[in-house]
């Protein structure tokens, strides 16, 4: 029994060889006929799945031919990506999804990992001050959970649908219709302006220039050490219009999860005297140390036009059950979902409002006003920034962490911006004790 057992056992050892040794000849064939194919890039967009995947990167013309080829759906989705360098970020940076509840899920369980042991790091080193919230924008974060942009260039990704929507709010005679598509043109960006790592902090007096191939001249800058403030400023061809504000970011950190803000209006002002007014929306981030990390925006959103006695109220996530309603009921909608009303009233009477036109949709979706689509995330596609040629000296290009961590040098990367960082804490303390003296 026993002899016929091992002949057995035997026999199914040698078929496993056989089989192993026949698909380790046909891949052999296969890398022999594919030496001289170019990198291939499958994707699926939006809806169902914005994952990207990516296999068998070859020399830096074939990543830059291949850019070429695929740019109507790389950059649909990430118009600030560049030839060569930036290719090699992709598996790291742009393998997402929609979530099944709503939202963005990041799919690159490795990275997902190598940022969890960093942030593990974190906790245990801080311990109870970072759990309790307290403000993330005054911790020197570690290397490893970094981009190789600053913030101020992710920024400039999130106007990348002016050149249409800001193109075509100027050409409307009718006021609402103008009004409809600086609202798309403040909604279509914010999907831009996620990645599923941080950019480096502003140092202050950095800034960033930028354009649009249609004469759109984009600057932005760092206008305060702590809190954090960035300046923004976008002027349109033939100064059509003037796009401008600031944002005083924080971030805390809370439990599971990281909350977001941005406090400051952005301002709109058309060559015709139209003025038009809004705020950005709080991000949340789950899944920072355990479970499925997924991005949402929350709040809400408020648009003004002062002159014209427009007003609108763009709701996220408008079906939020909450926490404790959450456990014992299933939410109707995605997260991600949008709702918005359009009001037209005096601008004296602002309690009389009246419904002027409705909105739905998804900002990472496709939106919506009275039935008639707007933007669809599939159809229209954003253009890139294209960095100035010869910025200022200040410019975030020039910075050393960043370019550092381009090159994958992260040791060089780390020491850099640990440099940077105390540099700006001596800055610091120098300007509150000449403050102080007078």
């Amino acid at each position: 029994m026993s002899s016929v057992y091992f002949r057995k056992r035997n026999n199914k050892k040698i078929k496993k060889l056989k089989k192993k040794q026949a698909k380790n000849e046909k891949k052999k064939k296969k890398g022999l006929k594919n030496n001289n194919s170019r990198t291939t890039i499958t994707t699926t967009t939006s809806r169902e799945n914005l994952r990207i995947k990516i296999s068998s990167l070859s020399t830096e013309s074939d990543q830059e031919s291949n850019i070429d080829e695929t740019q109507g759906l790389l950059y649909n989705r990430f118009p600030y990506l560049r030839k060569d360098k930036d290719f090699k970020y992709l598996r790291k940076f742009l393998q997402e999804r929609i979530y099944k509840s709503g939202g963005v899920q990041m799919l690159n369980s490795e990275e997902a990992k190598k940022q969890r042991v960093f942030c593990w790091e974190l906790v245990k080193s801080i311990g109870k001050e970072i759990l309790d919230g307290k403000e993330l924008t005054r911790i020197s974060l570690p290397i490893g959970l970094f981009e190789p942009r600053s913030f101020l260039e992710r920024l400039a990704d999130s106007f990348a649908f002016a050149p249409i929507y800001l193109e075509r709010a100027y050409e409307s005679i009718n006021p609402t219709e103008r009004f409809k598509n600086v609202i798309i043109f403040a909604l279509s960006g914010l999907h831009l302006s996620l990645t599923n790592c941080k950019p480096f902090n502003p140092v202050l007096g950095e800034t960033y220039q930028c354009s649009f191939s249609n004469g759109t001249k984009i600057f932005c800058e760092q206008t305060a050490h702590h809190p954090p403030s960035s300046n923004f400023e976008l002027i349109g061809p033939n100064e059509k219009y003037h796009f401008f504000g600031n944002g005083i970011w924080s971030a805390s950190f809370r439990g599971n999860k990281i909350n977001c803000s941005q406090e400051g209006k952005c301002q709109l002002n058309f060559k015709d005297g139209t003025i038009i007014s809004w705020n950005n929306p709080l991000v949340h981030i789950s899944g920072v140390l355990w479970g499925d990390r997924v991005t949402n925006f929350t709040g809400k959103m408020l648009f003004e036009d002062q002159t014209n006695g427009l007003e609108a109220q763009i709701i996220f996530d408008p079906t939020s059950l909450g926490f404790f309603k959450s456990i014992f009921f299933s939410q109707k909608s995605s997260t991600h979902t949008i709702s918005g009303t359009i009001y037209k009233s005096p601008v004296k009477k602002k309690k009389n409002k009246k419904i002027f036109s409705k909105m739905e949709g998804s900002w990472i979706e496709s939106i919506s006003f009275d039935g008639e689509p707007y933007w669809d995330i599939d159809e229209n596609i954003p253009e890139r920034p294209i960095p100035e040629k010869n910025p200022l000296p200040s410019d975030s290009t020039f910075r050393k962490d960043r370019n550092a961590l381009l090159e994958n040098n992260l040791q060089s990367a780390g020491e850099m911006k640990i440099m940077i960082e105390e540099k700006q804490r001596y800055n610091s303390k120098l300007r509150e004790t000449r403050s102080f003296r007078k």
